[in-house]
This record gives structure tokens, C-alpha cells and sequence, in this order.
């Protein structure tokens, strides 16, 4: 776990690729090609949001993962690594929304779940309740992702029924490890069932990975193969052959789950090939056509194809990775999916429809 804290230090910790790639992306922040995109409805299911307390909880008792200053204009950044996260502004985030035609963000906050500990709880019941506040404010341009205290698993039940039940949260959000711990670890069990009965999402983002050892940003390679090695570990240990109803949405185009599907098969083909968990009856890829995934950082014709070969369209929600304003990630996603040889019908599916049905929005 030290190493893995060491590891935050010199990368942004999980959920920051947006804010690492923004300024090669777009130096210039240009809305020229605004009146060119696309005026379908459009659900934004990766979208993050850093609520002020919740950054002082988290410099507080993590000190060597976040650092704290002070912008001239006066606004509270995070920064992990050498780079700086805002704090969330809800005025500001209409502004861009509304700028980009987004209809409505899901909001998640992926740091926190750096580490499993004591303080857990009450710094997600703090994030829960600041996104609330948005979601209640513009309950028609916000809605919000759960956050679980997943070291204790009866208060991360009991807290998963105050935002579903209470604040009207839309779903829970996870990350490819939590504290160093993968999500198909018996522990987490409890909380799976309860997704599988209530069939409410589950969005998994990646987080720094615990075995990734190399010089090159992890934010390029080890995010994407964390959330390869959570999926795989959580289709091979029978998650669907367990909760059948689990409907798990994952972040980045699946990670690298479409490239390598096949080949994870061969674990199944080849019994030398499997690991000594493997709990399933059919090959692995069987089971990750019941997967969502998100178009945030798909700008590639090839990545979305693979991904649509794996999943289908029907499987294929909206996501463009935006916190950080000024960066083109709303407007460059929606100017890709724009561009690509698909019919309207399937493009809106992709922006709305299919988020609308699993979130039950009619």
C-alpha cells in the first residue's frame, strides 16, 4: 500500500487522465465548431466533480496523495501529482454544459477510494451529500453516483440505501481496485448482491493500478489496464453467473477488454491457461456482452468498433472524462461520435437513449 501511495504522488490519482491529456489537447479553447454538433439529448455518465470539504478531508489524512493552494482568483485546487483539480463550482458547470449541449452529468468523485480506512465514511457521506445539494438544485442537468465506505460493508449498505432511497442517487460508483482491493474480492459480495437485487447501475473507473511498475505515466497505460484486469477478474470469478442482473458500465471504452476478449477465452479453451478462481461455465467473452461502456477517451474509429463488436450499440453510453474547465473532452467526444459512419437512430442511442433506459428515465 505504501508503494501504491508513493505512486499517487507522481501521477494523478485515479480518475485524473482527463486533466493530464487537457492542455495537449486543446492549449487553445476554441467552441468554433459549436454550431456544428450534434442537438441530440445527451446523458454524460463520466463526468467527476471535487467538492471543496471533501479535498480538505482528504489532504487532511492523505497528505502525501493531495496537496492543497490557492488559485489567483481564489478558487480551491487539488493537486495530485503536478496537476491541478478544481474545486466543484455548480454555476460554472451549467455554464459548460450548457456551452457543449450536454443535457445531464452523472457525477462521480474517484479519489476517493485512495485507500479503505476509518475516515472513509464520513468523507462519503460528505461528497454524497455536496452532490446531492447540485442534484437537487438542477435535477434535471445533474444526478450523481453513489460513494460506499467499503472498509466497513454494513455502512457501505446502509449508505447505499440513503442515497438510493433518500437522496435519489441513480447509482453507485466504484473504482478497478479500492484501496488496493479488486471489486471481485469475496468482501465486496455483500455489496454486488444488493446491486444484482436492486439492479441499479455500477460505474467502475479506474484507479491506480497496485502492480504497475514502469517509468511511463500510468495515466496512459495503467489506468486502462487496471480496468482490463477488474473486469476480467470480475467476469471469470462468475459474476454474472452469480448476479445476473448486475448491470456494470465501464469507463474508456471498456479499458482494453474489446481488444482482448478473445484471447482472455483461451483461459477457458485452455484449462492450463485459467486461474485457480475461475468460476464460469461459458467463455469469458459470453459474459462481457452483458457489459456497458463509455466513450470517454474513444476518439478512435478502431477502439469504438471493437468496443460495438464486443457489447453492441445498445450497450454504449455517452462519457467524455470532463472536470477541468477550458478542455475540449465534451467537445472533441461528441465532435468523434459526429463523425463516425453510424445512423442517426444509433448515434442517439449512444447519447441518450440507451443511458435514459438503464437509468430508468424513460
Amino acid at each position: 500500500m505504501h508503494h501504491q501511495r508513493r505512486n499517487f504522488i507522481r501521477v494523478a490519482a485515479g480518475g485524473a487522465v482527463g486533466s493530464l491529456l487537457a492542455s495537449d489537447l486543446a492549449p487553445a479553447f476554441d467552441r468554433s465548431n459549436q454550431g456544428k454538433l450534434s442537438k441530440t439529448k445527451k446523458i454524460d455518465f463520466h463526468c467527476h466533480a471535487f467538492p471543496a470539504d471533501a479535498l480538505r478531508e482528504l489532504n487532511k489524512y492523505n497528505p502525501d496523495v493531495i496537496t492543497l493552494k490557492e488559485a489567483p482568483d481564489g478558487t480551491l485546487l487539488a493537486i495530485f501529482g503536478d496537476v491541478a483539480h478544481p474545486a466543484w463550482d455548480h454555476a460554472l458547470r451549467i455554464k459548460d454544459i450548457d456551452a457543449d449541449g450536454v443535457s445531464l452529468e452523472l457525477l462521480s468523485f474517484p479519489p476517493i477510494y485512495t485507500s479503505l480506512d476509518d475516515h472513509l465514511p464520513g468523507i462519503c457521506r460528505l461528497v454524497n451529500d455536496t452532490l446531492a445539494d447540485s442534484c437537487r438544485r438542477d435535477p434535471d442537468r445533474f444526478k450523481a453516483f453513489a460513494h460506499l465506505p467499503f472498509n466497513d460493508m454494513k455502512a457501505a449498505l446502509k449508505e447505499m440505501s440513503r442515497c438510493l432511497d433518500q437522496l435519489g442517487f441513480i447509482g453507485v460508483f466504484i473504482t478497478s481496485n479500492m484501496g488496493g482491493h479488486y471489486p471481485d474480492s469475496p468482501q465486496f459480495d455483500p455489496f454486488w448482491e444488493e446491486a444484482n437485487r436492486r439492479r441499479v447501475p455500477v460505474f467502475l473507473h479506474p484507479m491506480l493500478s497496485t502492480c504497475y511498475r514502469d517509468s511511463e505515466k500510468p495515466a496512459l497505460l495503467s489506468f486502462p489496464f487496471d480496468t482490463t484486469l477488474a473486469v476480467e477478474r470480475l467476469v471469470t470469478r462468475g459474476l454474472y453467473e452469480r448476479f445476473p442482473d448486475v448491470v456494470l458500465i465501464v469507463a474508456h471504452l471498456g479499458g482494453t477488454i474489446p481488444y482482448l476478449a478473445r484471447r482472455i477465452d483461451l483461459g477457458f479453451e485452455v484449462p492450463a491457461l485459467a486461474s485457480p478462481g475461475w468460476k464460469i461455465s461459458r467463455p469469458p467473452s459470453e459474459y462481457m456482452k452483458k457489459l456497458y461502456v463509455d466513450t470517454a477517451m474513444g476518439w478512435n474509429q478502431g477502439a469504438f468498433t471493437c468496443a460495438r463488436d464486443l457489447v453492441g450499440i445498445e450497450h454504449m453510453v455517452f462519457g467524455t472524462d470532463y472536470f477541468i474547465r477550458g478542455s475540449r473532452l465534451m467537445q472533441r467526444t461528441i465532435e468523434f461520435l459526429d463523425s463516425l459512419d453510424i445512423t442517426s437512430g444509433e448515434r442517439e442511442m449512444v447519447y441518450y437513449q440507451n443511458g435514459a433506459r438503464i437509468l430508468g428515465l424513460g
